[in-house]
Order: structure tokens, then sequence, then C-alpha cells
């Protein structure tokens, strides 16, 4: 029985860490990987910006374009001119405002199991110094806001839905999101994917931020 249990173990061992070297591959070759988006017949007079904080991805965009019918219910303060969209696992996000708060339980629980996303909005004054940017033409851009206002979950008057006092201060706010986080939809999929719906040229598939930083600064060198 001691013995059937130990090869049990060490099998299960084995298989998790070929599942681990084989998620890691693909996520380094298709990060490698550039997409072809359709020519667009519109020129780049507009930009958006990337950011990480080492893990995270973050889409941020002038807040100008942040109003109308579509925007009612996200109330950004006063004089912020940069608003940034990340979209992750809710417990993860409200868990863990910094790294030293991080806690194998809820990094386990954010990769493996279901549970609700948020929209994390973060408000700035100014552009920050380690920003990437991205041209984009009005079409692209307004492609781009679509697709971020679909990921926020709505109340049944079609308006997001705000997590009040879960900021972790007073440059930002939490609302509900809208999907499932999990290894292969990870906070990095979801900002690689707007960028793919804005048709810019970025990573085939990348859950990791690095893959996505790499196609920004080779297709769009600042």
């Amino acid at each position: 029985m001691g013995r059937m249990l130990l090869r049990y173990l060490i099998r299960s061992f084995f298989g998790f860490l070929a599942c681990v070297l084989g998620y890691s591959l693909i996520a380094f070759l298709l990060s490698l990987w550039s997409n072809s988006p359709p020519d667009l017949d519109c020129f780049s007079t507009q930009s958006i910006y990337v950011s990480t904080n080492g893990v995270h991805l973050d889409l941020i965009v002038p807040a100008e374009w942040i109003q109308g019918t579509q925007w009612a219910g996200v109330k950004l303060p006063n004089e912020v001119n940069f608003v940034s969209f990340g979209w992750g696992d809710q417990g993860f996000y409200l868990e863990t405002p910094t790294w030293n708060d991080l806690r194998f339980s809820v990094a386990a629980k954010a990769l493996f199991w279901r549970s609700k996303t948020a929209m994390h909005l973060t408000y700035y004054h100014g552009r920050g110094s380690d920003w990437e940017q991205v041209p984009l033409c009005l079409e692209q851009m307004e492609a781009l806001l679509v697709y971020i206002r679909q990921s926020f979950e709505d109340t049944p008057t079609g308006l997001p839905m705000l997590l009040p006092g879960k900021g972790y201060g007073s440059r930002d706010d939490f609302y509900e999101g809208k999907g499932s986080y999990s290894i292969l939809r990870t906070c990095n999929n979801w900002a690689n994917q707007g960028l793919k719906k804005a048709g810019v040229k970025t990573a085939i598939w990348s859950p990791l931020d690095k893959g996505v930083l790499y196609q920004i600064r080779k297709n769009y060198p600042q």
C-alpha cells in the first residue's frame, strides 16, 4: 500500500511538472508570435498606454474618452487626465493590495477555481515615465473602449456595478467584472485581447505581461 501511494505521488508530481513546463513553453512561443491585424485606412491621431506592476498589465486611456451615456455610472475624480483599466480575479485584487499581502490560498483559488472578477480603475494626473505608448486611430480607440466597457458587469439598469469602499486609496476604484479568471484567461490575456480588438499588432496569446510588452516594444518603438 505504501509503495503504491509513493508511485502515485511521484507520477502526480511529474505529471504536474510536465503540465507546468508545457504551459510555460506554449506561453513563451505564442508570446513571440505576432498576430496579423487587418490594415486600417485611418491615421493614428490618438494614443493609449500599457503599464505593468511587474506582473499585471493595465490599459490606460485619456480620461476625456470616458464620457457619454455608455460610461454613465463611472465617476472620475477632478483633474484626472488618464484612467487605467485592469481586469482580474476579484478575490486576488481585493485581498492583495501589495505583493507583501500575497497568500498562497488566494493565488491558488484565482488560478484553479472559477471565481468572480473585478475591473480596477486607477486615476492619474500625468503620464507615467514607464508607460509604453501605442498609437491608435479613431476607429481603433472606439473598438478598444467598447471592449473595455463590455468587461464590466452591469446592473439591471445598465450601469457599472461599483464595489463601494474597496479601492486601495482615493485614486482608484473597483467595479464588478464580467467573466471568470483562469490560467488560460489571465489579466494579461485580457489586456492582450483588448489590443487585438483595437487592431494592434501584439502577441497571439500571452498569459504574462512580458510577452505583451515585448510585442509593443518591437512593433511600436518609442
